[in-house]
């Protein structure tokens, strides 16, 4: 009986000291920051100009400011024609591969569009999921004749 007790206090001595000691620290990955997901704070639309042909639309820059972290960025457009009323749309994913530039502090992107009352907005898309403040996005209305 005494050697039953003597093994019972000798398991529960051993118990306690495990539950004092230090555990040891286990390997975590170090988070990695996330980029802020914001839009640009503006967006600019300027016509190139260039020798006009009859029947070739106008060729337009746009330019908005590089967003940190961003690889991606939607161009949406809608606009009217002058002979009709109908809703016309385009989008465009801009990238360094597609952009007329890439610059630490701005990217600018050309694109021939039709004369009429335009409507366009910019989103900034991060990682692979397309993150996006898809319900703010940075937007610019113009005229163009």
């Amino acid at each position: 009986m005494i050697g039953r007790v003597a093994i019972v206090l000798a398991l529960a001595v051993v118990a306690s000291i495990r539950a004092q000691a230090p555990s040891p620290q286990i390997a975590r990955p170090h988070a990695v920051a996330s980029p802020a997901v914001r839009n640009p704070t503006f967006l600019r639309a300027l016509e190139l100009l260039t020798r006009t042909t009859v029947g070739v639309p106008p060729r337009i820059r746009f330019e908005w400011e590089q967003v940190p972290g961003c690889t991606t960025y939607l161009l949406v457009g809608k606009w009217t024609g002058a002979q009709s009323w109908a809703v016309q749309s385009r989008e465009y994913r801009v990238t360094a591969a597609n952009a007329a530039s890439w610059k630490p502090d701005q990217v600018t992107f050309d694109v021939s569009l039709p004369e009429g009352s335009h409507s366009w907005k910019v989103v900034s898309i991060f990682g692979p999921a397309d993150t996006g403040d898809f319900t703010a996005p940075t937007q610019l209305s113009f005229d163009l004749r």
